[in-house]
């Protein structure tokens, strides 16, 4: 049972907050606006004297994104999001803690289980009793991969947990030596496998974080599920102007008006799809091996024709114009140089000579790089950026049931109230939709369905807070509420620490960037390191920034742990969920937030709930009393850092632990999981255009042999046969299930799995 104290403890406002709801509510009345189905325009930056021509723009970032020549060894940006913009591939997909900070300054590089109160599942091994390792072959008995004696409780005795990853898979362990023309794979090093290995031989890394989907992200106000990819563009990097503040050497080569070179970079907000778009390419577990630079692969790209190693379909909804007659790869006339000189001004590419950036200064180079590759970087970020906002999905059975009027969900801003349906609403969809955002405390209304508040976080058409829809003003930080001893609490808006996982398994938005600069907005401001022109503008205008926020009152930040909250639409198309991949169908979601998500309370010296730290009270969530100190924390009570609903739900589970107690139909849980699948685009299910592409080679894990004699693992492979605007037909297989579930029949098809019409 929650306690009024419990409820002020997580951050909730207790009774005094709910009469207020309930006030706000009430007075709102015939203000409150329903949600209708049309999604709205995303926020896009002001391109004027930047792009010239948006539709070459748009093909540009199609192709870029999808081509696997961009990679050091054959991968794109699709490899990872090719699967309703995500990924749910099994093999090779697991990935040590990299993000433990009680680690060392390299985190974990141990596979399988950290911690068992029970000895039911040994160190090193998966859930399923299985050694844990490289290359490994997920299966459902391995999730969840924390798993507890009781599920309904989250300080029962632990089965199993780890602070392990479900991810993809990207680019093997090299250094990069130089690129080769027509595609080919680059010159690179001795690859390591110490850590990524098949048998005796290297394999693939795989990232420490689980792939968030491409669909709708552009709405998101910052990108990565540490916030790091800057609302800001620069034209150069991830980090907006700390890129330019850090690096001198981070400009870009721009003609001026008078037909000079000058160093140079840009500012354009609500780019952070830009942002996110150019951390990839250089990364040296996602695509490329370590040292390659942006330049080098800009030459790469312009020395080969597109896709030429995949198919386009003629009636591409976008690339269909462009192809070749033999559907391999773009026409000649299209080739990158082409494409680019077509979509950007000038300025940006038309000057001959090679150069080199040297300590901020612009010098001439036999050896350098043309203006055209060395602003690659930017043609890349924003011709993907303009390419991705067309991928916007608002076509799902909600959207439907919206425009009929058989739902109705008043809201007021960002905040969904309520959700009233008609009879032709199948009941449990209508029981799932009043569960979600129906405010979670005080009496049920008369129908007896009271909410749980999933509305606080995933509101709006997008389903999140961190939303940022064309014409709306975002700030930075979410109205601050009390604790457990009456301090103010600040997140990020868009971020929250529900506690999923141990905030010291992974900081997330209380990381730093490479400078050493807070990510959080909340932590610059608390210190006084304020880089961000988006923080620095909002304070100043003194509008955007909570009163007791500008005043000082402000002591607490919900940081370290935070991570993005993630739009919900097409989500049961995406498992395995949250930014660790550590649950494999809605179901288990459902479960951790019933129990109050998976925090573990800290009971005295020596608890393994501290790992280590000098806290004695408090919670694995929690980093100090202010939420502001170093690991281990240097207090005795941790306190807590999660937000909101961060408590237990108390809803109705019919199999709780395994056994069946009621039907379906009376089931809670069901209820949500029902309405989480209307939110279901059918054609992102089937690639229809704007989702459909060219074909992709996707990388299904290794084999434990080298045939080719490259001191590698031979990749195991599955051709994604390309698709044109009317998507895959059912009988295909390829379309994929509405199941929320990892391991549904047909939701592997995609790899090289059995293929179910839909």
């Amino acid at each position: 049972m929650m306690t009024k104290s419990d409820r002020v403890r997580r951050g909730w406002p207790g009774r005094a907050g709910y009469e207020a709801g309930v006030v706000l509510i009430a007075a709102v009345g015939s203000l409150a606006a329903p949600v209708r189905a049309a999604v709205p325009a995303p926020s896009l930056p002001d391109l004027t004297g930047i792009v010239t021509d948006s539709r070459s723009a748009i093909a540009l970032g199609k192709a870029l994104f999808w081509d696997q020549q961009a990679g050091s060894a054959g991968n794109a940006c699709a490899s990872c999001h090719f699967h309703a913009g995500a990924d749910t591939r099994l093999t090779n997909q697991l990935s040590p803690g990299f993000t433990d900070i009680t680690k060392g300054p390299n985190g974990d590089t141990a596979f399988g289980s950290t911690e068992s109160d029970t000895g039911t599942v040994p160190a090193g091994d998966m859930p399923s009793g299985v050694p844990a390792g490289p290359d490994y072959t997920l299966t459902s008995a391995d999730f969840p991969l924390h798993l507890l004696s009781d599920e309904t409780d989250r300080n029962s005795p632990i089965v199993t947990t780890t602070n392990d990853r479900v991810s993809s898979q990207g680019m093997f362990d090299q250094q990069f030596q130089s690129v080769l023309p027509l595609g080919l794979n680059d010159l690179c090093g001795p690859a390591d496998g110490t850590i990524f290995h098949a048998g005796a031989y290297p394999a693939r890394q795989v990232e420490p974080r689980n792939t968030p989907s491409t669909i709708n992200a552009v709405f998101n106000q910052r990108q990565f599920w540490d916030g790091r990819a800057n609302n800001m563009f620069n034209g150069v990097g991830v980090f907006g102007a700390r890129d330019i503040l850090g690096d001198p050497n981070m400009r870009l080569i721009v003609l001026d008006a008078g037909n000079n070179l000058q160093l140079g970079s840009l500012q354009l907000n609500d780019a952070s799809l830009a942002s996110q778009a150019v951390g990839p390419p250089t990364s040296f577990r996602e695509m490329s091996c370590n040292g390659r630079t942006f330049r080098a692969l800009g030459r790469k790209m312009l020395l080969t024709i597109p896709l030429l190693q995949q198919k386009v379909a003629k009636d591409d909804s976008v690339l269909g114009p462009y192809a070749s007659k033999s559907g391999q790869g773009l026409a000649a006339q299209y080739l990158y140089a082409a494409l680019i000189s077509k979509a950007f001004d000038k300025k940006y590419w038309a000057s001959p000579g090679l150069w080199d950036i040297v300590n901020g200064q612009l010098v001439k180079s036999k050896t350098g790089y043309t203006q055209m590759e060395t602003n690659f970087s930017m043609f890349w970020g924003i011709s993907i950026m303009l390419y991705e906002s067309t991928l916007v999905s608002g076509q799902s059975e909600y959207d439907s049931l919206i425009g009929s009027g058989d739902l109705v969900v008043p809201s007021v801003g960002n905040i969904n109230l309520d959700c009233q349906a008609s009879a032709n609403v199948d009941p449990l969809l209508a029981r799932g939709c009043k569960l979600f955002n129906r405010f979670p405390f005080g009496p049920p209304p008369a129908d007896g369905v009271r909410g749980v508040g999933c509305a606080f976080c995933h509101g709006g058409p997008i389903f999140t807070e961190i939303a940022k829809p064309a014409g709306t003003t975002f700030t930075p930080f979410l109205t601050p509420v009390p604790d457990v001893n009456g301090v103010l609490d600040v997140r990020d808006n868009g971020f929250a620490n529900i506690g999923v996982r141990p905030v010291w398994s992974d900081p997330m938005v209380g990381g730093t960037d490479p400078y050493g600069n807070p990510l959080s907005y909340g932590r610059q401001y608390k210190s006084g390191q304020v880089l961000d022109p988006f923080l620095q503008a909002a304070i100043a205008d003194g509008v955007s920034i909570q009163p007791n926020i500008a005043s000082g009152a402000v002591s607490k930040l919900e940081t370290d742990g935070a991570s993005k909250i993630p739009g919900l639409r097409n989500v049961a198309l995406t498992p395995p969920y949250f930014s660790w991949g550590g649950y494999s169908n809605l179901r288990q979601v459902m479960k951790v937030y019933n129990r109050g998500l998976s925090r573990r309370d800290i009971h005295g010296a020596g608890d393994p709930n501290a790992l280590g730290s000098a806290c004695t009270t408090g919670d694995s969530s929690g980093s100090g009393p202010d939420g502001n100190q170093p690991w281990p924390v240097a207090t005795s009570d941790c306190n807590t850092n999660t937000t909101g609903l961060a408590i237990p739900l108390g809803l109705k589970d019919c199999d709780a632990n395994g056994t069946v107690t009621c039907p379906v139909e009376t089931d809670d849980l069901s209820a949500l999981v029902r309405f989480m699948k209307s939110l279901t685009d059918p054609r992102v299910q089937c690639d229809q255009a704007p989702f459909d592409h060219p074909s992709l080679k996707v990388l299904t894990g290794a084999y434990p042999t080298d045939v080719n004699h490259d001191g590698k693992a031979d990749d195991q492979t599955f051709v994604l046969p390309e698709v044109g605007a009317g998507g895959y037909a059912a009988s295909s297989g390829f379309c994929i299930p509405n199941a929320g579930d990892l391991f549904a029949p047909g939701m592997q098809a995609r790899s090289g799995g059995a293929r179910v019409s839909q």
